[in-house]
């Protein structure tokens, strides 16, 4: 790749926030704003219980499909045997081992010379730098241990595997170098790897080093993590038994529809998607049934416990699993849906067990809020109206695309360019300086499963939940104002994609169709082309007046109809041409 850039670069501290943050990189660069006309794929008016008969059709800027596998159908997914649904589950901690030092000038860092506890014994110190917020952040200890969780689902020639990982971040070549560790004979045709995306693990992705411009990955580390994520995955193919699924959901807030105590979005318009999916497995075979796993799915941020925060955490998400996992639930793997838009605790107000309402970042947040999500997916477990399938109704199957998807951010052009950011580019000139008419991309993956009522699809990133949900007549933002139309920059929804959305033409039943985040890749924020504003000076450098800070950790305004558009092609797949 060529190290030429149409640009001046330059170096200085960036906010502390997010993947630009922990970039540090900065460059003077020129251009306007980009305000694009926000006209995407757009249909009818459809009945929302059910999902449209309606075939894949390009909307603008959209890459037709590329499928690269279907179970069952492909060949080695036979769909021949007796439709038994079998579930395993297993799970390795991977808490990094943290080294104590000394810290002799009180400067928040390990220096040379200072006294250190060598756990390895390498004779050297090692250091892990905690991804989100700002760089510079080095783990002091082990708060409560973060985890890779596998789930295995097999249905005759069919095996899926679901990973949970507690890491900000996970990209594409982390899955395939998994996979090199997998024996063929497990024969796992779809392996999906998700980050719950805490912000208080030690850094996979690079960004969030020492300092600005320094990449932050202990190799080592990641050598662990894969290895674990493998282990984890062998145990749970190896382990599968019979078992029947009991689905449930609610909405997380209480009855006046307030989500103040539990969940918020900072960015306008206000859309939260609060449903809380659980995916129960029990083991048919034992007596009588023992639960082997659940499942939830829930749009939030796991960044509770705040930047100044030095002790690795999984956050709320630690307190749901052990929660559940008190109460019998099996194994529980937390996995994140739509969180885009700062969906997560900025303005909560949460409750504690002696009533006291806390809104400043801490553990004691983060406990309060696991609490009541727990207590919420409790709830929805026991719910009369959840609804139990076994193997011969709990039909699995699934579809996967790859798509190549433009980086116009010149900001992660830099971080290419110093291997902060270490992946492939494709799909450009690489003798040629990349600028406007030269961008490269990535290739990125999604996949669509179906399980009996069930469906799931997958995005690379975080979705912004209007593309997921819509909501643009403000019917998901409860009680905070859906749009202050005072702040610059404000959206303009009069412009926004018209339905149907996602979640109108998945499979299965309405309650259970979900969507599973940061998954199989992350690729920063996916947001809605009507609403993508960057500054004008210095684009993809500094936000934009109002509330666009997401755009400067974005792919770029194709993120839009490439990721999303290929999710919605996906999805229909295979349906029949309706003219519409």
């Amino acid at each position: 790749m060529s190290n030429r850039f149409s640009c001046v670069t330059l170096f200085r501290r960036c906010r502390s926030k997010g993947l630009l943050a922990g970039l540090g990189l900065l460059a003077v660069l020129g251009g306007t704003a980009c305000q694009t006309d926000g006209n995407g794929p757009n249909g009818d008016a459809l009945d929302m219980a059910a999902p449209p008969d309606l075939a894949p059709m390009l909307g603008p800027d959209e890459i037709p499909l590329k499928v690269v596998q279907r179970c069952p159908g492909d060949p080695g997914c036979a769909d021949t045997g007796d439709g038994t649904l079998y579930v395993g589950v297993s799970k390795r901690d991977i808490s990094p081992d943290v080294e104590p030092f000394d810290d002799k000038n009180a400067n928040g860092v390990w220096d040379t010379g200072e006294p250190f506890t060598d756990k390895n014994g390498n004779g050297q110190f090692d250091a892990f730098w905690m991804a989100g917020f700002g760089d510079g952040r080095l783990a002091y200890g082990v708060h409560d241990p973060v985890w890779a969780r596998a789930l295995a689902i097999k249905q005759n020639q069919t095996t899926v595997v679901m990973v949970a990982v507690d890491t900000l971040g996970l990209f594409e070549e982390e899955t395939h170098e998994v996979e090199k560790l997998l024996r063929k004979e497990l024969g796992i045709d779809l392996l999906t790897i998700s980050a719950t995306h805490v912000h208080e693990a030690a850094d996979l992705v690079g960004a969030w080093g020492a300092g600005f411009g320094q990449y932050g990955v202990n190799e080592d580390y990641r050598t662990k993590v894969r290895k674990a994520i493998a282990d984890a995955v062998t145990d749970a193919v190896q382990s599968v038994q019979p078992a029947r699924m009991t689905l449930g959901s609610i909405a997380v807030q209480d009855a006046n529809r307030d989500m103040k105590h539990y969940v918020s979005d900072t960015r306008d318009p206000v859309v939260i998607d609060n449903t809380l999916h659980t995916m129960q497995f029990v083991d048919t075979s034992s007596t009588p049934p023992k639960p082997i796993a659940t499942v939830v799915n829930w749009a939030f941020h796991p960044e509770s416990v705040g930047d100044k925060n030095h002790l690795i955490s999984s956050d709320f998400v630690h307190v749901v699993r052990e929660d559940l996992e008190k109460q019998g639930s099996g194994t529980v793997l937390y996995i994140s849906g739509a969180l885009g838009g700062q969906i997560g605790p900025g303005r909560v107000e949460a409750i504690d067990g002696a009533g006291n309402v806390i809104k400043q970042s801490g553990f004691p947040k983060a406990e309060a809020i696991g609490h009541s999500v727990s207590r919420f997916a409790l709830t929805a477990m026991a719910d009369p109206k959840a609804v139990t399938v076994d193997g011969k109704t709990a039909k699995l199957g699934f579809r996967t695309a790859t798509v190549a998807a433009q980086i116009a951010n010149r900001a992660y052009h830099l971080a290419f360019m110093f291997k902060v950011y270490r992946r492939s580019l494709c799909c450009y000139d690489t003798k040629r300086a990349i600028d406007d008419d030269n961008l490269p991309s990535v290739q990125t993956q999604m996949a669509y499963l179906t399980l009996g009522p069930a469906s799931i699809v997958t995005n690379p990133g975080e979705l912004l939940p209007e593309l997921f949900i819509g909501g643009y007549g403000g019917e998901y933002a409860g009680t905070y104002t859906f749009i202050d139309m005072t702040k610059p920059n404000s959206a303009d929804v009069s412009r926004a994609p018209k339905p149907p959305y996602l979640v109108d033409i998945m499979d299965g039943q309405r309650p259970h169709r979900m969507t599973f985040g940061l998954t199989m890749d992350m690729l920063g924020y996916i947001v809605p082309r009507y609403n993508w504003v960057l500054d004008e000076k210095r684009p993809y450098i500094d936000e934009a007046a109002g509330n666009h800070y997401e755009e400067t950790n974005s792919i770029g305004p194709l993120a839009e109809p490439q990721i999303v558009g290929t999710m919605r092609q996906l999805i229909l797949d295979g349906r029949p041409n309706v003219a519409r």
